[in-house]
């Protein structure tokens, strides 16, 4: 038969050390009422960004500070071993076994606080046992009280806020959250429950802006299966409307029983299966003890009762953990239960209100839960967080166990969002960089950090180098090979060969391999009006989203020979090789080039050439590419070439050049930067767009007949700078060889 509770004894969860506490108070703790309080600016600002710098948070994690959080005393103090004994337990019944326990690690609070989280300027509320004010994890700390907790301290209330926000200091042991205050709502476990004293509790916690409350307590043999749980939300109605007050902005955390063979859970932990408004902002914890390795949690052995009908919104922690006692300002002992594993949820909760602050209880409460580690058990059922963000759980582990580093890294699939109000995924580049760019997008880029977000409303601080695709390199030597190869290579020596030889056509057959122009980087194709071997030449332009023509005289200047050219090309989706992944179709350009080759025979058998040009574009952006101003590029080159060096017929030319660049020119570019409560700002970047190093290439090229039919040819170069890219050095070359049938 179901009953309803009202006043009911509390079952203490841990035992109490009966030494006589110090009521000094040495350590500097303000002990305050819970009067309401202005909103806390978290974190410092600097510069011009008058935003904190934790409203973004991590994509990755800092070895250095990880080792020197591993390093701290209160840290290493939690790697401990000992006899666990847990009563009809099936592994540590009886006389128990040894067992290692490790409770930061495997919730990886190191990462955490690696990256200068604390919970600075949050407040953690807890109901329990008064606490031992002038211990030493309490140092320097604001504790507001509610109630009239005797002077004196008392073990379980000591216990359970050292685990939630002690602050490491003398090693003896580390909070999860060492940064927060408190706020403590007295009960005397040894008197019955005042229901209305309760719910003035969760509204003093409310008031003051605490983000959670642990609970580390229930009700003595009442579970969900026992209770009408309908009822007794009615008849608890003061305190059931305290819960509702706090749960509109923070976080309640239950612990479960710690009976192993319970078959249902603690009615105060399932309370939101009677108040299901209740559940958004509601956690329940057990104890397990986990094997767990970099990746994960690979196995656990649950010591506490399993989650059972509150699976769909618990979780696990590993209860074996080192605790400040009553008995001395310095004294610490190993506390085991789920009264010290649900302060560890409560506390990460704090770590998350100040990495994310722009979001609301429910929505840290959703991070924790849904990063939980649960790889290593089956699920029962599935959690839709958002949409495409599903989250498996079961009636032992509920979402499985707490993970902090996954808890602060995005979640699903992180986005930029952009200025016109759309978003691109964030891995996939929004600015294409042509290789007349180089690196100059992406150097540019690097120095500006920009915010994405995740499925979970995560907000992120990355490089804005992530926004730019690098060009796609060529292959110089695979396409000199090429061009031989489609052509007649045997012809293509002997006219070359004859032209240095006799010092004419010089201009119309280049020494070296095939610098590309202004026409070839965008792409274009020729196709000729005009006879190849004609003074005057002309070509219309033609490719993808392109379209424009060619002009070319040669001139004879008897020592030499000379040709002018002109281009004009229309482009749609790029300028110069720039282009936008969004709106591309709305980006435009004219390019305009000249270009200059001449040639001269220096002595019998061998010439020299230069060859140059010069071109600008005009050209509208879009989205994210804004305002584009006129670009300017040029390339030169000069090749020698020798006939006849080592037989007959065979021709060596030797090469040096600089290709396309842009020498002037910038870019807007209108990226995320900062955050405004809810609203992301955008701020105007001028991105200047000529690389810094330009890219400078050596080589030579070889051709010789092999036989009456063969032809043979061999290049290498040297490319520094290739790509335009500071640094980025490259040695190609090809071998070639064709015969004639």
């Amino acid at each position: 038969m179901k009953k309803a509770l009202c006043l009911v004894p509390i079952l203490v969860l841990a035992a109490c050390n009966p030494d006589t506490p110090s009521t000094d108070n040495p350590w500097g703790v303000t002990r305050v009422p819970p009067v309401s309080r202005p909103s806390d600016v978290i974190g410092p600002t600097t510069g011009d960004n008058a935003f904190p710098w934790n409203r973004y948070f991590v994509t990755e994690f800092d070895q250095a500070a990880l080792g020197r959080i591993r390093a701290l005393p209160g840290y290493v103090a939690n790697r401990f071993s000992f006899n666990l004994s847990v009563r009809d337990h099936p592994v540590y019944g009886g006389f128990g076994a040894v067992v290692t326990s490790n409770p930061l690690a495997a919730a990886r609070l190191d990462y955490a606080l690696s990256t200068g989280l604390t919970g600075a300027g949050q407040v953690v509320s807890m109901i329990d046992s008064s606490l031992r004010l002038s211990h030493d994890q309490f140092a320097g700390k604001t504790i507001y009280s509610s109630g009239q907790p005797p002077p004196a301290g008392e073990f379980h209330g000591t216990a359970v806020a050292s685990v939630m926000v002690g602050t490491g200091q003398n090693g003896g042991t580390l909070g999860f959250a060492p940064g927060a205050d408190l706020h403590q709502g007295y009960l005397n476990y040894n008197a019955p429950v005042n229901w209305h004293t309760l719910g003035q509790y969760m509204r003093d916690a409310a008031s003051i802006g605490a983000i959670a409350s642990n609970n580390s307590w229930g009700l003595r043999d009442a579970t969900l299966r026992n209770t009408d749980v309908g009822n007794f939300v009615r008849n608890t109605q003061p305190y059931v409307d305290g819960l509702r007050s706090f749960a509109a902005d923070g976080v309640i955390v239950f612990a479960l029983q710690n009976d192993y063979a319970a078959d249902s859970a603690s009615l105060m932990a399932g309370l939101p299966l009677g108040a299901p408004e209740l559940e958004s902002s509601w956690i329940s914890v057990i104890n397990a003890i986990p094997t767990f390795d970099d990746n994960g949690i690979t196995s656990a052995v649950r010591i506490s009762t399993a989650c059972l009908e509150t699976g769909r919104f618990c979780m696990a922690a590993n209860g074996q953990i080192k605790v400040a006692t009553e008995s001395s300002d310095s004294g610490y002992a190993i506390g085991v239960g789920a009264s010290f594993a649900a302060p560890q949820v409560a506390g990460s909760i704090a770590l998350l209100a100040e990495a994310f602050p722009d979001l609301t209880a429910t929505q840290l409460r959703n991070r924790l839960l849904v990063t939980a580690d649960n790889g290593f058990f089956d699920h029962d059922d599935v959690v839709t967080f958002a949409p495409g963000i599903v989250h498996g759980y079961n009636a032992e582990f509920g979402h499985g166990f707490l993970d902090l580093r996954a808890a602060l890294l995005p979640i699903g699939q992180a986005v930029v969002p952009l200025a016109d109000g759309g978003s691109v995924d964030l891995g996939n580049a929004v600015i294409i960089a042509g290789s007349a760019v180089g690196d100059s997008l992406a150097q540019a880029l690097a120095a500006v950090d920009i915010v994405t977000t995740d499925q979970m409303a995560g907000h992120f601080m990355v490089s804005g180098a992530v926004l730019a695709a690098p060009a796609r390199r060529s292959d110089p030597a695979g396409l000199a090979l090429i061009a031989g190869l489609r052509g007649d290579m045997g012809a293509g020596r002997r006219a070359f060969y004859a032209a240095i030889r006799d010092g004419t056509g010089l201009v119309a057959d280049g020494a070296g391999w095939h610098a590309p122009s202004g026409a070839d980087l965008l792409g274009a194709e020729a196709v000729a009006l005009t006879a190849p071997g004609d003074d005057f030449g002309a070509a219309v332009l033609i490719g993808d989203a392109l379209a424009g023509v060619a002009l070319r005289q040669s001139f004879d200047l008897g020592q030499a020979q000379a040709q002018v050219g002109v281009m004009t090309l229309q482009t749609d989706g790029s300028i110069l090789g720039i282009a936008a992944s969004q709106d591309a179709g709305d980006i435009s350009a004219v390019t305009h080039a000249l270009h200059l080759d001449v040639a001269t025979k220096l002595a019998a058998g061998a010439a020299l050439r230069l060859s140059a040009e010069i071109g600008m574009a005009e050209g509208q952006g879009a989205g994210v590419l804004g305002d584009v101003s006129t670009l300017v590029y040029d390339r030169i080159g000069l090749s020698v070439a020798r006939a006849d060096l080592a037989t007959k017929g065979d021709v060596l030319s030797i090469f040096a050049r600089q290709p396309i660049a842009i020498t002037q020119g910038s870019a807007r570019l209108d990226l995320p930067v900062q955050m405004s409560g809810n609203a992301i700002g955008y701020a105007s970047h001028d991105i200047g767009l000529a690389p810094t190093a330009r890219q400078r290439d050596l080589g030579f090229e070889y051709r010789a007949p092999l036989s009456r039919s063969g032809d043979l040819r061999i290049g290498m170069m040297h490319s520094r700078n290739e790509g335009n890219v500071t640094g980025q050095s490259v040695l190609s070359g090809f071998v070639g060889v064709q015969f004639r049938h």
